[in-house]
């Protein structure tokens, strides 16, 4: 018993010295996210890309993801500082992370969680390059809101082109509306400013194309769609809802990136 405390606070010891240093690499963890009504994502960083995809390391991740998912007595979204009373296969979760942190050398800190459910919306969700089925560096969430959620579920592949999307070209809003009123005056400032050969009685003219331009390549229903750029996400949503005659809208998206 005197050896396993000695062997305990040396590892709490080791553990503290690495909680100053940076963590730059690290992994999004999604658990029960193919059930696209009802998920969690957790982001944890780590020091090193190979730490990163050590099976260690990721097996925690996961372990994490699993409990946080199944804790009744947390908030849907927080940080570390929420989770001090979370629990991972009985094990307090400071225990299980200095026992990682010991094993793995390597400062390990969780940044944030969130946990996704709803009744009338379907997740579709997307992991690029994943380092397991459940890991990435990259992960994306697009909640489409439906009038059919049987009908939508079975639509989950179709569809998750738009997490995709999400994923790739890192959209600033949904569309217009979601989109910073301040970047959109900035951009105008930035417009007007390269105009100064333009006549007066054009410049409004530009100014208004120039910004719409910017509000088609910076929203996600604007966007031309990755997988067929002749259209955007906004006529692709369209055509898949009127094909299988149910309503689908795109009300938030989240894109995770370390």
């Amino acid at each position: 018993d005197a050896a396993v405390k000695w062997l305990r606070e040396k590892g709490i010891l080791k553990a503290q010295k690495k909680q100053d240093r940076e963590t730059n690499e690290g992994v999004v963890s999604f658990y029960n996210n193919t059930s696209n009504t009802e998920f969690t994502v957790c982001k944890i960083k780590c020091e090193t890309d190979f730490v990163a995809k050590n099976n260690d390391f990721l097996t925690f991740a996961e372990s994490l993801s699993k409990a946080i998912h199944e804790s009744k007595n947390i908030n849907n979204t927080g940080t570390d500082k929420d989770l001090s009373d979370l629990k991972i296969n009985d094990k307090n979760l400071s225990v299980c992370l200095t026992d990682l942190i010991s094993k793995v050398g390597e400062n390990i800190q969780i940044v944030s969680y969130k946990k996704y459910y709803s009744e009338k919306s379907i997740f579709v969700c997307y992991l690029h390059n994943k380092y397991n089925s459940n890991c990435s560096k990259i992960g994306s969430v697009a909640e489409i809101l439906t009038d059919n959620i049987e009908l939508a579920l079975k639509l989950v592949e179709d569809l998750k082109v738009i997490a995709m999307q999400i994923s790739a070209m890192k959209p600033m809003g949904i569309d217009e509306k979601s989109i910073d009123t301040k970047i959109i005056e900035d951009e105008k400032d930035i417009i007007l400013k390269q105009m100064n050969n333009v006549p007066d009685d054009k410049k409004d003219q530009i100014i208004k194309g120039k910004l719409n331009k910017f509000i088609k390549e910076n929203t996600l229903l604007g966007q031309p769609l990755i997988t067929d750029p002749k259209k955007s996400v906004s006529t692709f949503l369209d055509e898949v809802s009127k094909n299988n005659n149910l309503n689908l809208n795109i009300t938030s998206m989240d894109l995770y990136t370390i």
